[in-house]
């Protein structure tokens, strides 16, 4: 499969320096993965942008040449990281997912809202949105552009392996996977090593049936849940311009269409309190149109829908079209063929 191409978008993708970034970095040189001065200079740089009152970041590339020399000494290395443990002998006490803010909320559908609501406390390159049904809910990741395959295998495996053993079964079964907008096996993920220099901007998505998520977390704490909160709430505040206009475009698209409602400028506009003229002009001042926010959805969009069991004509009207035959246009101009075909390839 080739690499999507890299699309015209948001300019400031950053990976933010904190806890978690922090944490994968210590490992990697903890295990020799990285030299120890990288890890040792990051930190000296975050603590002093904090103390300032400033946000530390690295630019997108960067990490992706950090991450990437990782694994290619040590393509397991997420297996590592996500199963390493602090030394202790309180087994209940285990820091199963060392990086994540979310492991002590009580329920498994709690840990996936916490993650899916702090979107913005590793990077800003991709959109999060946990989507809640009466008998299934999934957790989606949009990437805003290309994105590289380890970042999609990153996200899934921090599911696979970390959150499963936060229930109480010692499991969590993943009903359904959707990577980088092709259906896939979830057991065939576990032992699945990233594809260096692979990257996509389609969706990668993970379905549980609800009954799952209801199970306790057994790492649930109350106390440190509500420390949690208090801490994580000022640093999203501060990282929250980096997103931009463009992501409250992005959201207002996503939740329209989601809810089978009408989208269009002016009505992203009003929604957000302002001018169409203003909200225009300030999408160009990040280097992008409405209409190419738009687009860009539902491209990445359809793949993920069709791999899910949605007709033609389903997806057509989930994704805002007036007419089927307007998907299926604009989807042969974006893949070089009929959703028909790619529906048939994909199906179950």
């Amino acid at each position: 499969m080739a690499n999507s191409k890299k699309l015209t978008g948001p300019t400031n993708a950053v990976w933010f320096v904190g806890p978690a970034v922090l944490s994968i970095y210590n490992f990697g040189g903890e295990q020799g993965f990285l030299p120890k001065a990288r890890a040792e200079e990051l930190s000296k740089k975050a603590g002093e942008a904090a103390s300032l009152g400033e946000v530390y970041t690295l630019d997108f590339n960067e990490v992706n040449r950090d991450m990437e020399a990782i694994l290619k000494v040590a393509p397991g290395a997420f297996e590592l990281f996500w199963r390493s443990q602090p030394s202790s002998n309180d087994q209940q006490s285990e820091v199963i997912v060392r990086a994540s803010y979310a492991v002590t909320q009580p329920t498994l559908r709690e840990v996936a809202r916490c993650f899916a609501m702090t979107t913005l406390m590793d990077t800003n390159s991709v959109y999060n949105v946990l989507i809640e049904e009466e008998r299934e809910s999934s957790l989606r990741l949009m990437p805003k552009f290309a994105i590289y395959d380890w970042q999609h295998l990153f996200f899934v495996k921090q599911f696979l392996i970390a959150l499963s053993q936060l229930g109480e079964t010692g499991e969590c079964p993943v009903k359904m996977l959707i990577y980088q907008g092709r259906r896939a096996d979830p057991a065939g993920f576990i032992d699945r090593l990233p594809e260096i220099g692979f990257y996509s901007d389609q969706c990668t998505e993970i379905v549980w049936d609800n009954d799952v998520l209801d199970q306790a977390s057994i790492l649930a704490n109350p106390a440190s849940a509500q420390n949690f909160e208090s801490l994580v709430n000022p640093i999203l505040i501060s990282r929250r311009s980096f997103s931009g206009v463009h992501e409250q475009v992005l959201a207002f698209i996503d939740t329209q269409l989601r809810a089978g409602l009408d989208v269009s400028m002016p009505l992203a506009a009003k929604a957000f309190g302002m001018e169409a003229s203003t909200l225009r002009r300030r999408l160009i001042q990040e280097g992008s149109k409405f209409g190419q926010i738009l687009q860009d959805y539902r491209r990445k969009d359809a793949m993920r829908l069709l791999s899910r069991g949605y007709s033609v004509t389903e997806a057509s009207k989930k994704l805002g079209y007036a007419e089927a035959s307007s998907f299926q246009h604009a989807f042969k101009t974006w893949f070089g063929a009929p959703p028909k075909r790619f529906y048939r390839s994909t199906a179950p």
